[in-house]
């Protein structure tokens, strides 16, 4: 029993000695890849501090574009809204006026009566 035992141990240390084996291959596979492929450096801190400030730029112009933009959509908003009002009284003095052309026909004919 003791011999089958440590038959069975040695087929599991077998296996596993041959998965590590190829897990081995595979990591060594892996890093001669990694070694071909080209190194690339880290920019300096000055280049890295240039796209920083970039960044930091394009964000608040992005941010006075936008601010811009709403103000000029209040800006047409109120325009619009004063073209109705203008629009309104104007359609106002029209009928107003013909109104008072209407009154004054009236009258010039009751002055022909009378």
């Amino acid at each position: 029993g003791e011999a089958e035992r440590a038959g069975a141990a040695a087929e599991r240390a077998q296996e596993a000695l041959d998965k590590a084996l190829a897990e081995a291959e595979e990591l060594a596979e892996r890093l001669e890849a990694a070694e071909e492929m080209p190194f690339e450096e880290e920019p300096d801190t000055s280049v890295r501090d240039r796209l920083a400030a970039d960044g930091a730029n394009a964000r608040q112009t992005e941010m006075e574009a936008r601010l811009q933009a709403r103000t000029h959509e209040e800006r047409v908003k109120g325009l619009a809204g004063r073209a109705d009002s203008l629009d309104r009284a104007a359609r106002a003095e029209r009928e107003a006026r013909a109104r008072a052309e209407q009154r004054r026909a009236r009258l010039r004919h009751e002055a022909e009566v009378a």
